[in-house]
């Protein structure tokens, strides 16, 4: 199992200073986000590139966590898992917690080379420690171990080789999962909030999402009460389907591995909406 990933996060930690974004250093940050998704969207990549680099000189965490996703599945830019590193280590020190999950994900993910243990760090700091989700086999280190590296990788080393391979799965998938569907932007995407319960079945593998009570934001004016149903119907059903392509998308990106008890269960729900300024 190897730690190299944790010393260069411990790194990267040192490296990057502190920052907390003021509430209106995040409301430009979060406007900057949605200009340069705009960009994406109608394919102009030299212009999302500029205004990317714009928001990350002006040290806009949102940026930081869009230019790791960008660099991690290649938009706009050359696919590079190592590049993303970093943005996704400043987003989560600027306490955007969902960068935690992008990187346990990342590094879970076999096409990255998969590293357990930097998987299972980044688990324990989302913004739900997936690594104690309900249902999940023991995958979780001592509260002594879990905030202190060297310790942590000590203690994954006792783990047999097959325990690691399970966790590593599991985090991969559940990381993933919090990350695309528990981050905002899909809800805001399709005007929605609500809740989303998960149950996922590994042995299987099987993923069950359900979405609970779905608040539709009717953002442009006042309408009827038939179209907002309408549309509200619209949304909900291309957010849910948006949600179990995600799903589909974890179960086929990490290889299962033998030895998962067939009766696990591992359960857990998001709540999100739409923050309007």
């Amino acid at each position: 199992m190897a730690s190299h990933a944790l010393r260069v996060v411990l790194a990267g930690l040192i490296g990057l200073s502190s920052f907390h974004a003021t509430a209106e250093e995040s409301r430009f940050g979060r406007n900057a986000v949605s200009e340069i998704r705009d960009r994406i969207q109608m394919r102009h990549c030299d212009g999302a590139v500029a205004d990317l680099k714009t928001g990350l000189k002006k040290g806009f965490v949102e940026v930081a966590l869009l230019a790791g996703s960008m660099y991690d599945n290649g938009i706009c830019v050359k696919r590079d898992w190592n590049r993303a590193v970093p943005f996704y280590i400043q987003a989560w020190q600027g306490g955007m917690k969902e960068a935690a999950d992008r990187l346990a994900a990342g590094y879970a993910a076999p096409e990255n080379g998969a590293d357990v243990a930097a998987a299972l760090w980044w688990g324990h700091r989302g913004n739900k420690d997936v690594t104690r989700a309900k249902g999940m086999p023991d995958c979780a280190v001592s509260p002594a171990a879990a905030d202190d590296m060297d310790r942590f990788v000590a203690e994954l080393q006792t783990w047999p080789q097959a325990r690691l391979a399970v966790c590593n799965y599991l985090i991969g998938v559940m990381s993933m999962l919090s990350a695309e569907i528990g981050y905002p932007t899909l809800a805001a995407e399709y005007n929605v909030g609500g809740d989303v319960s998960l149950r996922f079945l590994p042995a299987v593998p099987q993923i069950d999402l359900r979405l609970g009570k779905v608040r539709e934001y009717p953002l442009f004016g006042l309408i009827d009460g038939d179209r907002i149903r309408e549309r509200g119907a619209r949304s909900a059903g291309g957010f849910e389907g948006a949600a179990r392509g995600v799903a589909d998308r974890a179960l086929r990106r990490y290889p299962r591995p033998d030895g998962i008890s067939p009766d696990t269960l591992v359960t857990t729900d998001w709540h999100f909406g739409i923050r309007f300024e």
